[in-house]
């Protein structure tokens, strides 16, 4: 199997998972307004599951390099009868976990927007994946691992003021607008809409308020981080999954999972509101543009490809160079939002001023996570 020796392709490979993990958002933002989120997420998983199985094929079997770190099974024996039932499990239950995180991080990008629901979860990640890895594994330097956690949750903090601050100055600029409760932001309303392609009536929806919109992306994050118990299970002695099986396993367990979640979600709304079946959310699926189910495969096949990015590049590179490379996706987050979404328009200096700090936090915590391993 096709696995990187040297140290410059592991490096691109960290930077591929860097953009997968920064950008896949976008389709979401660029879809909502146009497809339900059932719709969205069920293109978005099938594009998930048929990257991990056929990329998991053709990069498991051919190419070489998988001998030097002892991968010497083809995929198809490997996936079969390579390792023990529970080794196969742990990889699932890391995709399940993960995608409990995923969907909330959704969630919280259509109520928050891409600039501040991005980073407030993914962000939370990193650090709750940074103590999850030090558990598993206590070999990082305490002295660079705790000002790291310190200062991305002082980033986390700040990313919360924002939002705040914003959820506030734009329900003030509306006509008669005084109160995020009553007039929630632009980002809510258009999660009101979001069934709009959908061929059905959309849910109604009152809007979020702040304190369940940060609930909904603290717990997304908190999950996030923990999913990687069992991807560090699966991947470490004595399982020793392959980066394409395990990813197999990880996107098998992402599938079945929103099988079960996505109709509960949609029938109970996160948000609020009154829910809908999911029956009734698909049967409008035809009715949707082309361009815009494309662009839900499209996140699902960039999110799943980064994964293969992050699993392949941390090989050659040390797992810590690769991981903290890979989250500084949070940055990546709140560029597209800030400058493609334009998120922050009607805001205030006050507001507008504080993503450059929000940036230095995250770049600096980066970097003190990096250094404590």
């Amino acid at each position: 199997m096709f696995v990187p020796e040297s140290y410059s392709l592991g490096l691109a490979m960290a930077f591929g998972a860097l953009c997968c993990w920064g950008s896949w958002s976008v389709t979401l933002g660029l879809t909502k307004d146009e497809m339900a989120f059932p719709v969205y997420y069920f293109n978005f998983n099938i594009a998930f599951l048929l990257t991990g199985v056929l990329v998991g094929f053709i990069g498991g079997s051919v190419g070489s390099g998988g001998e030097k770190y002892g991968f010497t099974e083809a995929y198809f024996e490997e996936v079969a009868t390579g390792h023990e039932w529970q080794c196969d499990l742990w990889g699932i239950s890391g995709g399940v976990v993960w995608n409990l995180a995923n969907i909330l991080l959704c969630k919280g990008i259509n109520m928050m927007g891409n600039a501040t629901g991005f980073p407030l979860c993914v962000g939370l990640g990193m650090v709750t994946g940074a103590v999850v890895g030090y558990v598993q594994d206590p070999k990082s330097n305490v002295a660079f691992l705790i000002p790291g956690v310190l200062v991305a949750l002082c980033a986390i903090c700040t990313v919360g003021f924002i939002s705040y601050r914003k959820e506030k100055e734009l329900a003030a600029a509306k006509p008669g607008g005084d109160s995020e409760d009553e007039h929630p932001s632009k980002q809510s309303s258009s999660e009101d809409d979001s069934g709009s392609g959908s061929g059905e009536e959309a849910p109604t929806l009152q809007g979020a308020g702040m304190a369940k919109k940060l609930v909904v992306c603290i717990t997304g994050g908190l999950l996030l981080g923990l999913s990687n118990i069992g991807v560090g299970k699966a991947t470490s002695d004595p399982c020793l999954l392959s980066p394409y099986a395990n990813q197999t396993y990880f996107a098998i367990g992402v599938f079945l999972s929103s099988l079960i979640v996505v109709p509960i979600i949609t029938r109970c709304p996160i948000e609020g509101g009154k829910g809908t079946p999911i029956s009734q959310m698909l049967r409008g699926y035809c009715a949707i543009g082309l361009k815009y189910h494309l662009l839900a495969a499209l996140g699902g096949f960039v999110l799943c490809s980064g994964f293969f990015f992050f699993n392949l590049g941390n090989k050659p590179l040390s797992l810590t160079i690769t991981y903290c490379i890979g989250q500084s996706a949070p940055l990546v987050g709140i560029l597209w939002g800030t400058f493609f979404f334009r998120e922050f328009k009607g805001t205030s200096w006050r507001v507008q001023g504080l993503v450059p700090v929000v940036l230095v936090l995250f770049a600096s915590a980066i970097g003190f996570i990096a250094a404590a391993g």
